[in-house]
């Protein structure tokens, strides 16, 4: 099952037992879990502030508090896949991969939210027009939550780039920073292309330097090991309360900010990979497993859900109406997603070939 954060490269390890991989790839699901429930929840609420419904402080808050390290999870964890398939396959076969995987679900399901906002124009929040096709290669942060499909590609294209010229591990890491660094400068904001890549990339970077440490069984087990929590989760409790405070001052704390984000994400594997040895949890890995089609439809759902249910009930306490459109964010595109499956649509979401297990 391919999913949000390594559907690009489900590559699998030669000479390794199968229950091996079963248990890499376990906490990395619930991984995934845990950062798609942050997406919905965000976007549901969004979605009902835009629309001018009463959402408290501590509502959207609780949310903004998790906001800085939502899609670095993503990205860190994609790092480590490709960083371990470049291992057994070609440049050019992975950036091939990247295109029937991840460039065209991007340009389809872009288009198609468009066309849809376009149409439906009275019933949504974004307002759009015909000419904003175009934003799908020159501003992907027009295309809404979809934006990450595209920063992904481009990320990884610049990785396969870099790898090839920069051979010193150092001077890679230094231009990674770096480049997140400048990535907040006024000639960046104006164009969310260039300004995702840019941010991204030491993410990315930094799942790749990672990567033979948590493919590794036993090393994984050391570097996740939960007793770790007893002092981790203090300093992700400082750290996201430090974020918190001074969100709005990112040029001023950039470089802390950025240590922040790794740590939290470090925080966020220690937790799955616990979470992941407890068999009561294969609701999170399940989530995980469908994570990419989540991210895709989630938006759909979880703004049609909203207008229904506001129409029928306007008086509709906030909560109980966020509560219904995170749930049925996170539920109903995977009912869509294996519908759609059984009925032989798995192309609305990849043109790669299915590999015979």
């Amino acid at each position: 099952m391919l999913s949000l954060a390594n559907y690009i490269h489900k590559t699998p390890i030669t000479n390794t037992p199968k229950t091996m991989v079963n248990s890499r790839l376990s906490w990395v699901d619930h991984a995934r879990g845990f950062a798609i429930m942050l997406v919905v929840y965000r976007h549901s609420v969004v979605g009902m502030r835009r629309s001018g419904i009463n959402v408290s402080p501590f509502m959207y808050n609780l949310q903004e508090v998790f906001y800085n390290f939502r899609m670095p999870v993503f990205f860190v964890l994609s790092g480590i896949f490709v960083a371990g398939s470049l291992q057994k396959k070609s440049r050019t076969s992975l950036l091939k991969d990247r295109v029937l995987t991840v460039l065209y679900p991007y340009v389809l399901w872009g288009t198609i939210m468009i066309l849809l906002q376009v149409v439906f124009s009275q019933f949504t929040n974004a307002k759009r027009n015909w000419i904003d096709l175009a934003n799908i290669i020159i501003q992907p942060r027009e295309v809404d939550h979809l934006w990450y499909l595209f920063a992904l590609f481009n990320t990884s294209v610049l990785y396969l780039l870099f790898n090839k010229l920069i051979r010193n591990t150092a001077v890679h890491a230094a231009l990674a920073v770096v480049l997140n660094l400048i990535s907040i400068s006024a000639f960046f904001q104006g164009n969310s292309l260039l300004a995702d890549i840019l941010y991204f990339y030491c993410y990315f970077f930094a799942g790749t330097l990672i990567s033979s440490t948590l493919l590794v069984k036993e090393k994984r087990e050391k570097f996740l090991n939960p007793a770790h929590l007893k002092w981790v989760l203090p300093l992700f409790a400082i750290g996201q309360w430090f974020w918190f405070i001074h969100r709005n001052e990112e040029k001023i704390y950039m470089p802390l900010f950025l240590a922040i984000n790794l740590f939290a994400c470090y925080f966020i594997y220690v937790i799955s990979f616990r979470s992941s040895l407890n068999n009561k949890n294969q609701w999170l890995s399940y989530l995980g497993k469908h994570s990419l089609y989540i991210y895709i439809l989630h938006v759909f759902i979880t703004s049609s859900a909203r207008n229904l249910i506001f129409y029928i009930d306007p008086a509709i306490n906030p909560w109980a109406l966020l509560f219904i459109c995170w749930l049925g964010g996170l539920m109903v595109p995977v009912i869509l997603f294996n519908l759609l499956k059984k009925f032989g649509f798995e192309k609305l979401f990849s043109l790669k070939p299915k590999v015979k297990e």
